[in-house]
C-alpha cells in the first residue's frame, strides 16, 4: 500500500497534464530484440521468455522514470523493409540467417524464430492489458512511424522521447524531441548531443549517407571516415544546414587532388540513394498511412486490465519474472489513464 500511497500524494502535487504533452515512443521491435539476445530468463518448463520479461521490465522502468503523459508502442509491419529494398536489395539483408542469441539456448536460427514469435505473440496480449496504445502497419517501418509522431507532436509544442538504440532518430533530435538511448541509459536531447556524434544533428542524415551503415548493411564511399570528411567539410559540424549538392560540387572541385573526391563523384548515386533510404525527416509513408497513424492518435487510450494481466502471467507460469509484486508495479501505468 505505501507504493500506491506514494504515487498518490505524487499526483495530487502536480498539475493536470493532458495526454499528449510528453509522449514516450517504444521502437518496440528494437526493445524486443535486445531483451531477447540479452536476457535468459526462462520459465518452469525450461522455455526461454527473456524478450517477453524484458520488454516488460524496459517499459516499466521508463514509464516510471520518464514519467509521460502517454505511452506508444511501435512495432514494424509485415515485410517493414520491402520499400527501402526496393531501392536497395541490401538493406538489412545482413540480419536475414543471423542469430540473435549466442549463448546455446537455440540450436538453429528456425528454432530462435520460433520462439521469438510465441513471445512476440504473447507480448501483444500484454500490452493490451495496458494503458499503450500499439501501431503497426503493414510494410512500413517502426522508424518512418516514430519520427512521424514525433515530429507531429514537436510541432505543436509537445514534447516526444523517442526510446531506441537506433542512431538514425539522432537525425531529427530538437529542442521537443530527444532519444533515451537504453543501452547507454543515457537521454540524449538537443542540448547534450553533440557528445554523442562528430556533426551537428543537422547535418547527420548527410554524413550517415556519405559513410554508410553496417547495422542496415548500407554501404558508403570506400575509403572516407569521419575524420576525413570532417577535415574537408568543416561545415558538417556547423548548425548551417548543408545539402547534397554542396558535398558534390566540393567534391567535384577537387577531384584531382584527392583519391576520395573521385571515388565520391564515381558513387555519387549510391550517397543519393544511401540518403533517401536513411531519412527520417521525410518520411515513407503515404497519405493512408499519416491518417491511419493520426486515428491512433486521437484514439482513446486503452485502460489497466490488471486482472487480465495477472491470469496471463499465471497462465505463462512466469509469475515473479517480471517484479516480486505485480500489483504494485502495475500501478506505475496508472497515470497514463488519468492525463486526457
Amino acid at each position: 500500500m505505501g507504493d500506491i500511497q506514494d504515487l498518490l500524494n505524487k499526483l495530487e502535487k502536480k498539475p493536470p497534464r493532458k495526454r499528449n504533452d510528453h509522449v514516450l515512443i517504444v521502437d518496440s521491435m528494437n526493445t524486443f530484440i535486445r531483451s531477447f539476445s540479452m536476457v535468459k530468463a526462462m520459465n518452469p518448463k525450461g522455455h526461454h521468455i527473456g524478450g517477453l520479461i524484458g520488454f516488460m521490465k524496459s517499459l516499466g522502468f521508463l514509464v516510471r522514470t520518464i514519467e509521460p503523459t502517454r505511452v506508444i508502442c511501435v512495432f514494424d509491419g509485415k515485410g517493414g523493409s520491402t520499400n527501402r529494398r526496393n531501392m536497395d536489395p541490401n538493406y538489412k539483408a545482413n540480419r536475414d540467417n543471423l542469430k540473435v542469441t549466442h549463448w546455446g539456448m537455440y540450436d538453429s536460427r528456425e528454432e530462435e524464430r520460433e520462439s521469438m514469435a510465441a513471445q512476440m505473440g504473447r507480448l501483444f496480449d500484454y500490452l493490451d492489458c495496458l494503458p499503450v496504445s500499439i501501431v503497426s502497419i503493414e510494410k512500413v517501418e517502426a522508424d518512418d512511424i516514430i519520427s512521424f509522431i514525433a515530429q507531429g507532436l514537436a510541432g505543436t509544442g509537445r514534447k516526444a522521447t523517442i526510446v531506441s538504440s537506433d542512431k538514425d532518430f539522432l537525425q531529427i533530435v530538437k529542442p521537443n524531441i530527444e532519444v533515451y538511448a537504453p543501452i547507454k541509459k543515457r537521454t540524449i536531447t538537443h542540448e547534450n548531443i553533440l557528445e554523442e556524434i562528430s556533426v551537428h544533428p543537422t547535418n547527420y542524415l548527410l554524413t550517415k549517407a556519405l559513410l554508410g551503415d553496417n547495422s542496415d548493411n548500407l554501404r558508403g564511399i570506400k575509403g572516407l571516415g569521419i575524420k576525413t570528411l570532417i577535415k574537408e567539410y568543416p561545415e558538417l559540424t556547423t548548425s548551417e544546414k548543408i545539402d547534397l549538392d554542396f558535398i558534390y560540387n566540393r567534391a567535384e572541385e577537387k577531384l584531382e587532388s584527392k583519391k576520395i573526391f573521385a571515388r565520391m563523384v564515381h558513387d555519387w548515386n549510391l550517397v543519393e540513394t544511401n540518403y533517401t533510404i536513411m531519412n527520417l525527416e521525410e518520411t515513407q509513408l503515404d497519405e493512408n498511412e499519416k491518417t491511419h497513424i493520426m486515428d491512433v492518435m486521437k484514439g482513446e487510450t486503452p485502460g489497466l486490465n490488471t486482472g487480465t494481466f495477472l491470469y496471463y502471467l499465471d497462465k505463462d507460469a512466469i509469475e515473479g519474472g517480471i517484479t516480486k509484486n505485480t500489483e504494485s508495479w502495475l500501478e506505475i501505468f496508472r497515470p497514463l489513464t488519468i492525463s486526457q
